[in-house]
């Protein structure tokens, strides 16, 4: 699996095998002051699926850190699995949106952080972001 899409929205799903998106691909969070609640915070991500990897379970983990690869102790797990539609030619990968919502974040500093999505053990997307006081 390789994720050829990672992006931050406001909010995101999928209906139909389409990937919907609401105020997607900013990197910056504006707060007036700290600490500082985001309500709602999605990963967007389309994956591409290897005919390998199809018919079991994949297991994806959703951690998410600060610029000095501290924890903030959230994250999100899950497994995907992905059937082959009948009319995919041999040897074709498949299309996979998948979105992982994450409510009420605290930021208590304006610095950067990045979700890491991981698939078997290994490092798939790093989404980097950063939190700024404004006036």
């Amino acid at each position: 699996m390789r994720l050829t899409t990672a992006m931050l929205a406001d909010a995101a799903q999928v209906q139909g095998g389409k990937l919907f998106v609401l105020g997607g691909g900013f990197d910056t969070i504006s707060a007036r002051s700290l600490p500082v609640v985001h309500r709602n915070l999605t990963l967007a991500m389309v994956a591409e699926i290897e005919p390998d990897e199809r018919h079991r379970d994949l297991e994806i983990l959703i951690q998410l850190l600060d610029e000095d690869g501290r924890s903030l102790d959230i994250e999100a797990r899950g497994k995907l699995r992905v059937g082959a539609p009948p009319n995919l030619p041999p040897g074709a990968t498949s299309i996979v949106p998948i979105v992982s919502p994450f409510y009420n974040i605290q930021f208590t500093e304006a610095k950067g952080y990045a979700f890491i999505v991981t698939f078997e053990d290994d490092e798939i997307a790093r989404i980097k972001f950063r939190v700024v006081m404004v006036s």
